[in-house]
């Protein structure tokens, strides 16, 4: 979903969430934050979250309004750019100009030829890793560990190979399928738990030698903060589509540099995420998705992947922009 805020002198900033709840996030913006932020300063980035929190949601509930302020702040960071003359991952930090990238290829309706020949086709085109899907498709924990040693053998010991099961396991199907795949040098698996649940994710990295990743599409630094200082993580992965905008991933980044922990944008919107990847000296890698194809043909200004490389440009703004 596309938030745009246009300013006095007609610039315009653009920023997205993703579609849960899409129809809920637009009446919101389109109403109460549309009506609360008239003849507000759209310089004032960091007082925007604040006051709309505490009008439309005083209690911390609901991710309708942190879907609704990552749109809007990451809207209003692009509208600053483009009003500055400058590309955002430089207006900043600027700590580098490319952020190394991972593909997202492995998906479950693949057969187990398919998904290896699309992961080795990634691997050789020069991304850092691979990921694939588990706990989906109906398949089997078994089959879901064959399917790992398949794709494992096909990219040889140098790619990165991570899993994710989407928040859709249980504590004891985790413990299991990691287990069942140590050998295969996992990256990381990625969200293994329903809802994500802390104290689950804490038994199973006790319990597993397989690294753990989390986040993508919490709102909440709260649970950030929790998950990072309770041990729960190897690897913390925030979207400024879900966690509050750019403001969010930064304060995120701030956290995982804090705890020492290794950060891997997940959850699609690489475009919204690259910036402030780029700019930040904890940023870590950007996903491609590729069930965000499609979207590609919707946007005036772009941001592609090269060589496994997502090059940040040096045209004022985030770096993307709808027609």
């Amino acid at each position: 979903m596309l938030c745009r805020v246009e300013g006095e002198d007609g610039l315009v900033g653009q920023g997205v969430t993703g579609r849960f709840l899409a129809p809920q996030v637009a009446e919101l913006l389109n109403t109460g934050i549309a009506e609360a932020l008239a003849g507000q300063d759209a310089r004032r980035i960091e007082a925007m979250g604040p006051m709309l929190s505490a009008r439309f949601n005083p209690r911390g509930l609901g991710t309708v309004l942190t879907a609704a302020i990552s749109a809007l702040d990451m809207a209003l960071w692009d509208l600053r750019a483009r009003a500055l003359g400058e590309p955002l991952w430089r207006l900043l930090g600027g700590a580098r100009t490319e952020v190394p990238c991972y593909a997202t290829v492995g998906l479950p309706g693949y057969s187990t030829e398919q998904l290896v020949q699309v992961c080795r086709d990634a691997t050789t085109g020069g991304y850092v890793g691979v990921k694939m899907l588990v706990a989906a498709g109906g398949r089997s924990v078994a089959e879901d560990a064959a399917r790992v040693r398949a794709v494992r053998a096909a990219i040889g010991p140098d790619a990165r190979l991570i899993l994710d099961a989407n928040c859709g396991m249980h504590l004891g199907d985790a413990k299991r399928l990691a287990l069942m795949v140590e050998e295969c040098d996992i990256a990381w698996f990625e969200e293994p738990l329903r809802d994500n649940d802390i104290e689950g994710l804490v038994e199973l990295r006790r319990s597993v030698r397989v690294p753990l990743g989390a986040g993508q599409m919490m709102h909440s630094l709260a649970w950030f903060r929790e998950a990072l200082s309770r041990g729960a993580l190897d690897w913390v992965q925030p979207n400024a589509a879900f966690c509050g905008g750019i403001t969010g991933l930064l304060r995120v980044l701030a956290l995982a540099e804090a705890h020492g922990v290794p950060v891997a944008h997940a959850g699609g919107w690489d475009i919204a995420n690259a910036a402030a990847l780029a700019a930040h000296g904890a940023g870590g890698w950007l996903e491609m998705h590729g069930a965000q194809a499609s979207l590609r043909a919707m946007l005036a200004e772009d941001l592609v992947a090269e060589g496994g490389v997502m090059r940040l440009p040096e045209r004022p703004g985030i770096g993307f922009a709808f027609r």
